[in-house]
């Protein structure tokens, strides 16, 4: 709606006497309930006032991991947030859920203290490399957060980077992935420029030639992309699956494997039982 009025005023000397019909509408799909978000927008509120105060601090809180099915107490350096996968998440630095120190994207709503405790760079519950980053200037930034994301395709940008190579049927990837922005990283690629780009980009010997192999056994005239993906990164998992059947991962050959494994597991669940008799 302000959007709107804002669009709706230009090139008017005065205020419009009359409101103008909204003609412009922006969906930002949430998967929580109102009162989640109310609880989502405290949190980002918290984090918002710390950035504003002079001297800055860390954060504790108490965060469910989906992924390990249990809760976990954080002590986190908080650097940005991000709406992504239509939820809110906080891009932080310090102790992660498995206990190791490094970075994670915590989604806002699987935060279930309720609030955030803001610790002072002096409590001795802040990690000492926390504080020896601090004392030395070198406390990570947003702008070395978007450097990663520019890496490679896949928000959470501290996952591993690898070489991703897609199959396509030219019918469809005239409809569906020509002329689509995914990423920095991804493009269209010649079929023959393809086992250059696999010698040179792959560092695994074995890796190299087992999907040297499968390209050797697809048709040149298909449509191939090619870029860099964050290994087991939820969203472009996601997008691999929406794309199925008609795009064929053939590397990295984790993630192909993979993708083996889904589909076999969905065969067996569409199968029919013979009748018996």
């Amino acid at each position: 709606d302000t959007l709107w009025r804002q669009v709706a005023s230009q090139g008017q000397s005065k205020a419009l006497t009359s409101p103008e019909p909204q003609r412009v509408f922006i969906h930002l799909d949430y998967i929580w309930p109102e009162e989640v978000q109310e609880q989502v927008d405290q949190h980002q509120a918290d984090i918002e006032a710390l950035w504003q105060s002079p001297d800055g601090g860390v954060v504790q809180f108490d965060n469910w991991s989906a992924r390990r099915q249990q809760l976990d107490s954080v002590t986190v350096y908080p650097v940005c947030i991000h709406y992504a996968r239509r939820a809110k998440y906080l891009s932080a630095y310090g102790q992660t859920p498995d206990g190791t120190l490094g970075w994670h994207n915590y989604r806002l709503d699987r935060v279930r203290s309720p609030r955030l405790r803001v610790l002072p760079w002096g409590d001795p519950q802040v990690p000492t490399r926390l504080k020896y980053l601090r004392d030395t200037g070198q406390l990570p930034t947003s702008e070395q957060v978007q450097a990663q994301l520019d890496a490679a395709w896949g928000f959470n940008f501290y996952l591993p980077r690898a070489l991703l190579i897609l199959r396509f049927p030219p019918e469809f990837a005239r409809w569906y992935v020509d002329d689509t922005v995914r990423h920095p990283t991804f493009a269209a690629v010649a079929y023959a420029d393809l086992v250059a780009l696999v010698q040179t980009q792959v560092a695994q010997a074995s890796e190299r030639v087992a999907i040297l192999q499968v390209l050797a056994q697809r048709p040149a005239t298909d449509a191939y992309y090619w870029g860099w993906m964050r290994v087991g990164d939820v969203n472009v998992t996601m997008r691999l699956r929406d794309w199925r059947p008609m795009g064929e991962v053939i590397a990295p050959l984790m993630v192909r494997q993979q993708m083996v494994a889904e589909a076999q597991q969905e065969l067996e669940r569409y199968r029919v039982p013979e009748p018996e008799g």
